[in-house]
């Protein structure tokens, strides 16, 4: 009986504390927009006691065993709340931003990456900064999927690289993407002037549900910049300091004068033996081969490392940015100014005119946020830039590039002259004067007297907007106006004296006699008054107006988003090339409208269109209508997936279909007549001199040529999984475009009229792109993180209004964008005995021991135009890729970014690796001889091109695989702790240094020794892109 007393007491009081545990919470959810639907919410440490909060955001929950809640949803951080001693709470769910793409910026507006159904790719300012570059471009190769650049050279102030989005799709037009900072529209010049400390984020549009909102601007894909704003809090004032070296990543080594003249000496025998003249002597004698070896006559047998004399080891690079951040929630602010000198490799060999490269920029930046009242929000952004470029007035061929001078043998070889005599007196030869028909004063002269050019460039930019919530009306709905200013003016000044250094004297020494003569001139005797030019430039004007009209509320467990645009931009600038178009205005306007819809984020659907045009096309075509739709499938928000496969996080299905177009006239009225003015002289008989004007017809009028159009389709996965440790992107695509403007190739000329622009040609460019991204902590004091990009884009021309050919193997139709006809080398060269035999197809001209042997395609025995064909790679890469690697232990990081191309070629010519215009290099040293036969690296040496020339005989020889890796990036970094910073009373404090394009790894070294970003068929040696090592610091106040 007792026992069974016991037993009952035990059971009751057991009940009371069941009792005591069990509690019933109701609470509310929401985020800064309002209520939020479908949020998980469960007990912690009991998963499987948990509730969904309902369409208006509340719920209901008994805790059995806990005081804690846990409340988590896609897109949103998880939080755990105490709920001890309450019996309700409100959570406020905040963003997840641990990773940017949970929130990317599209076309006029934000959007979660959960809800996201197109093809975006995006990029912090804070990766962007790991970078020195000064250009922006330049920082984001190798980091977005769909990007593709490519660097072609590294003068200061003009060493920003070219880019797509996913390839190119028009061969006869421009590719480049539409560029927008805040949604105001930039040229590629001012992109490259943005400083990175006042960039938020970039994002990349790629698709058609995110680019037709821009309609005829849309197909080349969209570049949106993000700058940075203010932030509620005290003023945090930073200092950021830099200093860095430069030098080329890469350039060519020449041999000596000794080994030069060898090679020059061997050329002239070879051509000689081809047929003999008795009196042949060669340049070099076995004598001045002998002098040039011992250095013993240095003034009549010079030996100059033209490289070392022209250029230092290392060029300096210095940027200093002031910021200026805070405010109120009534008031923020961000300001920014900013200075970066670039100095060149260009040794400083001025005496009175400055003749170094050089590129200083001031950037400055203030945008201000003003919160009027609770619905009132208005923006005031005043930014821009001033630029000066100097350069030098010594380099005769190409435009004060001195690197192009160090590879032409006829004015930098290492025999030339002495650079000075023995007087001090600059020196010259009889040689450089008579024997190789540049009759160019001492260039180091040149560089001391010859003066600069200097580009100056005032770039200025307003911003205003307003925006004003129209709650009153309906929940959600705010109008925005958007005006915008922006003015690029330029102009030139010079001080120089003449290019070909007839400006000053120098004197050619004869050691044997030791006497003086004349060098460049006989009757030069003093330098002579530099003369300045002024070129007056240009102003470059846009003004846009824009009113928005946003939509954005949830009903219950859906969501539904609008945007309705109104756009009007109007551009005037210089026409350098078509005078008549001189400030005359070019007329943008359009109307857009987006419309979104998602069910608890799991059913995703949105479509657009874009109704817009230009003045540039004839009335009635102008004006053009550009759909699109998408839609999405969050698997992972299904109950079957989320109780099953609980460590993905985020599984996400999308695809995107619709028409875009771009606007590729070039500025002019496509549809319009054109007329040429001239002039003449010797009208009515023996008047010789009676001087008239012409005017002669020039293209035909074609009234219905309009835009390109590109019908756009991709496909793409997102995920994520382990607590998001693991994230990536897929997406495949397929772009169509139509109606290429061009003119058409199957008119005779006989016709003996220029054709107006059609709209004919079409091609077809597709890939796919790769993002895998893994983050993860080992303890508390170690983390890690890698991020692979992969991006393919094949193009192919699928119709160009051609001329038949007379061999399919030279029809363009087919061939990718940008393809060039060559000759087929056989991997062999001629050996005498083909040279003797009639059966052996030969070149027409040429065809001696030891030329570059081809295919003869065509069967008739002779190598000819007719042989060439389209085959190989484009100069643009179809493969590109990236991979970044960041470690951390405790504030101390480290992070490299390697970046590369693949399926690409480069090829050069003329000064740049022919032997006859060329300074010899040792590849030259490899060429043919019976001996070698087809190991050899070279073609035999002679004094004339023939059939081995690169330009006329262009073949695969020259143009050879420029893929290539790189370490475009690498940072080290270390920022102080809590402790220091307490004591020294900053906010902040971060050392680092980084570099750029730290090493690089490419197949041309085959054949060049030059950057793998080399342009298809160079002629003259570019100012290479640069290596940057620099150090910093960045203070907080």
């Amino acid at each position: 009986m007792k026992k069974g007393i016991y037993i009952l007491i035990v059971f009751f009081l057991a009940c009371l504390n069941l009792l005591g545990q069990a509690r019933r919470i109701t609470g509310l959810v929401k985020d800064k927009s309002g209520p939020l639907p479908g949020v998980s919410v469960s007990e912690k440490g009991n998963p499987s006691n948990g509730v969904s909060t309902d369409v208006n955001g509340k719920f209901t929950l008994t805790l059995r065993q806990s005081h804690f809640i846990v409340l988590s949803s896609v897109g949103y951080l998880k939080q755990e709340v105490s709920v001890e001693g309450l019996t309700s709470v409100v959570v406020e769910m905040k963003d997840d931003l641990k990773n940017l793409d949970e929130v990317v910026v599209v076309g006029y507006g934000q959007k979660k990456k959960v809800t996201l159904t197109g093809a975006v790719s995006a990029v912090g300012g804070k990766e962007i900064r790991q970078s020195p570059s000064p250009s922006l471009q330049n920082t984001l190769a190798g980091r977005l999927t769909g990007f593709t650049s490519q660097q072609r050279g590294g003068q200061p102030g003009k060493d920003a690289a070219s880019f797509n989005i996913r390839g190119v799709s028009s061969y006869t037009g421009n590719n480049n993407p539409l560029i927008l900072v805040d949604d105001i529209e930039f040229t590629y010049n001012e992109f490259a002037s943005l400083s990175a400390s006042e960039v938020e984020s970039i994002s990349i549009l790629k698709d058609a549900s995110t680019t037709a909102i821009y309609g005829i601007k849309g197909a080349n894909g969209v570049v949106l910049v993000t700058t940075t704003r203010g932030k509620a809090g005290k003023p945090r004032i930073t200092l950021q300091s830099e200093y860095g070296l430069n030098q080329p990543t890469r350039l060519p080594k020449y041999l000596d004068s000794y080994g030069a003249a060898s090679l020059v000496r061997e050329s002239q025998i070879n051509t000689n033996n081809l047929n003999p003249n008795p009196n042949f002597q060669p340049t070099f004698s076995e004598e001045d081969l002998e002098l040039f070896r011992n250095g013993s006559d240095p003034y009549g047998h010079p030996n100059n490392n033209w490289k070392d004399l022209l250029f230092n080891k290392f060029a300096p690079q210095s940027r200093t940015n002031f910021d200026l951040n805070g405010g109120t929630e009534k008031v923020k602010y961000f300001v920014s100014v900013g200075y970066l000198y670039q100095g060149g490799q260009l040794k400083d060999y001025s005496v009175d005119l400055n003749s170094k490269y050089y590129y200083k920029r001031y950037n400055y930046r203030s945008n201000i946020d003003l919160s009027v009242n609770k619905s009132l929000d208005l923006r005031f952004d005043l930014f821009g830039n001033l630029g000066e470029t100097n350069q030098n007035n010594a380099s005769v061929d190409n435009a004060g590039v001195m690197f192009a001078d160090l590879g032409r043998a006829y004015d930098t070889a290492p025999y030339n002259y002495p650079v000075y005599n023995p007087d001090g007196s600059l020196g010259y030869s009889v040689w450089q004067r008579t024997a190789t028909g540049r009759n160019k004063n001492n260039l180091i002269g040149r560089l001391m007297y010859n003066g600069y050019t200097r580009n100056f460039a005032n770039n200025i930019n307003l911003v205003t907007s307003a925006n004003q919530k129209l709650d009153f009306l309906t929940k959600g709905l705010a109008a925005k106006f958007v005006l915008s200013y922006r003015n690029l003016y330029s102009y030139e000044r010079s001080m120089q004296r003449p290019i070909d250094g007839s400006g000053f004297v120098s004197h050619v020494y004869d050691p044997a006699t030791d006497s003086y003569s004349f060098g460049l001139k006989e009757d030069m005797y003093r330098i002579s008054t530099p003369y300045m030019q002024y070129v007056p430039g240009s102003t470059n004007r846009s003004v846009t107006v824009q009113g928005i009209l946003n939509y954005s509320r949830n009903f219950g467990l859906h969501h539904i988003s609008g945007l309705l645009l109104y756009n009007l931009n109007s551009k005037t600038a210089q026409n350098t090339t078509n005078p008549d178009y001189n400030f005359i205005p070019e007329n943008f306007r359009g109307y857009t409208g987006r419309f979104g819809y998602d069910y608890r984020q799991r059913y995703l659907f949105e479509v657009s269109g874009a109704y817009n045009g230009t003045d540039r096309f004839a009335k009635g075509h102008r004006m053009g209508f550009f759909p699109s739709a998408s839609a999405g499938w969050n698997i992972s928000e299904e109950g079957f997936f989320k109780d099953n496969i609980r460590f993905v996080d985020r599984l996400k299905l999308r695809g995107s279909y619709g028409l875009v177009g771009v606007d590729n006239t070039g500025g002019v009225y496509a549809y319009k007549q054109s007329y040429t003015a001239g002039s003449g002289t010797g009208l009515f008989g023996l008047a010789t001199n009676n001087s008239y004007s012409t005017v002669t017809e020039g293209s035909l009028a074609n009234e219905v040529v309009t835009w390109e159009k590109e019908k756009k389709l991709d496909v793409g996965i997102d995920f994520a999984a382990f607590r998001q440790k693991l994230t990536g992107t897929i997406d495949w695509f397929n772009n169509n475009r139509y109606d290429i403007i061009s003119t058409p190739g199957t008119v005779s000329s006989v016709l003996g009229q220029d054709l107006p622009k059609f709209n004919l040609g079409k091609t077809n460019n597709k890939g796919y792109e790769v993002e895998l991204a893994y983050n993860d902590k080992i303890g508390t004091n170690w983390q890690y993180s890698v991020k692979g990009t992969w991006s393919v884009a094949k193009n192919k021309i699928v119709f160009r209004d051609e001329a038949p050919a007379l061999y399919p193997w030279q029809a363009v139709t087919g061939q990718s964008i940008g393809a060039v006809m060559k000759y087929s080398w056989t991997g062999e060269f001629y050996t005498e005995a083909e040279i003797a035999d009639p059966s052996v197809p030969k070149p027409t001209v040429g065809g001696r021991p030891g030329d570059l042997k081809y295919k003869d395609l065509n069967g008739d025995g002779v190598i000819d135009l007719y042989d060439r064909s389209y085959f190989g790679y484009t100069n643009l890469p179809n493969t590109v890729y990236g991979l970044t690697l960041g470690v951390g232990y405790k504030n101390l990081n480290l992070t490299l970014l390697f970046q590369g191309a693949a399926n690409v070629v480069a090829s050069a010519q003329g000064a740049v690796i022919h032997h006859v215009t060329t300074n010899m290099m040792p590849i030259h040293q490899q060429h043919w001889t019976p001996e070698r036969g087809n190991s050899a690296k070279y073609p035999q040496l002679y004094t004339t091109a023939l059939s081995t020339s690169p330009r006329d005989y262009y073949s695969d020889f020259w143009a050879i695989p420029s893929d290539y890796i790189r370490l475009k990036t690498a940072e080290l970094s270390y920022s102080f702790g809590a402790k220091f910073l307490n004591k020294t009373h900053l906010k902040g404090l971060r050392v680092y240094t980084n570099g750029y394009n730290l090493f690089t790894w490419t197949k041309l070294d085959k054949l060049y020794d030059l950057d793998p970003e080399l342009n298809e068929s160079s002629d003259s040696l570019p100012y290479p892109p640069s290596r940057i090592m620099n150090f910093g610091i960045n203070v907080t106040f």
